[in-house]
């Protein structure tokens, strides 16, 4: 069954209203009634049951709720990526809050960097859409969180707020013989560590479509940022994302799966 957004405003106690295109895809393109269930999430971690009441002239969809669905128990732990993303051009970018979404980003930072060919202001007039891609990648992906789309800052101010929050983790295209595992297994282990088997943040930095400049390189590292490498292959800046992601995925939760007791048994 696919779900569909419920925005926190839309609910009041166990009644809801949805309209625009939440309202327009299940009145006009589902064809879905009064009385059909619907699956709703709101964003915020939380799945419900609902029951539509009533399709509106206006074409917004009223409905109650039945019931919250309870989702398993989440893993012992669980690394919460932050993506500090240099802007990039908007089909290379919508395609990143997509794929991100659905790779479990909790938030896309985009950054202002030497070689950013998107002005900042073009950005942020676009945030609407932005907001509309990752709606429609987690009603597709089955997610019940939405990522946080902030505002674009500089890098340097980017490093200096995500200190004391978790490791800031810097891909840079001229380490290839650094391997992501050898750098990100040791932080990860050390951030799990700390917090005693719950959530942790981790900031991922990529570069622009151009590469980082080496001052930039240089002030990461002066800022406590860790470098690693994604092997030989020059790879495009929201391709690096993806893979750096996937790399954080994998190796957190190889740290958080249960180990097999190596004491000899009796």
């Amino acid at each position: 069954m696919p779900q569909f957004f419920l925005p926190p405003e839309a609910l009041a106690g166990k009644s809801f209203v949805l309209k625009g295109p939440e309202a327009f895809h299940i009145a006009k393109v589902l064809r879905l009634r009064p009385g059909d269930a619907l699956r709703l999430f709101d964003g915020r971690g939380r799945r419900f049951a609902g029951v539509i009441s009533d399709i509106r002239k206006d074409g917004s969809v009223a409905g109650t709720i039945e019931r919250e669905i309870e989702e398993d128990a989440p893993p012992p732990a669980r690394v919460r990526v932050v993506l500090h993303q240099a802007l990039l051009k908007q089909a290379r970018w919508d395609w990143l809050l997509e794929k991100g979404t659905e790779l479990g980003v909790a938030a896309f930072a985009p950054l202002l960097t030497q070689r950013t060919v998107v002005p900042e202001g073009s950005a942020r007039a676009k945030m609407e859409r932005s907001k509309r891609i990752v709606v429609a990648a987690a009603k597709q992906c089955g997610r019940a969180d939405l990522p946080e789309l902030r505002e674009p800052v500089h890098l340097r101010d980017a490093l200096k707020a995500c200190q004391g929050r978790g490791p800031a983790l810097f891909a840079w295209e001229a380490l290839p013989g650094v391997c992501a595992a050898s750098v990100l297994r040791p932080v990860l282990s050390q951030a799990l560590r700390e917090a005693k088997g719950g959530e942790f943040s981790t900031h991922l930095f990529i570069g622009p479509e151009g590469g980082w400049a080496d001052e930039e390189v240089e002030l990461a590292e002066a800022e406590g940022a860790l470098l690693f490498g994604l092997g030989p292959a020059t790879l495009r800046a929201e391709t690096a994302a993806l893979a750096s992601i996937a790399a954080l995925a994998y190796e957190a939760s190889a740290l958080a799966a249960p180990q097999d007791d190596p004491s000899p048994r009796a």
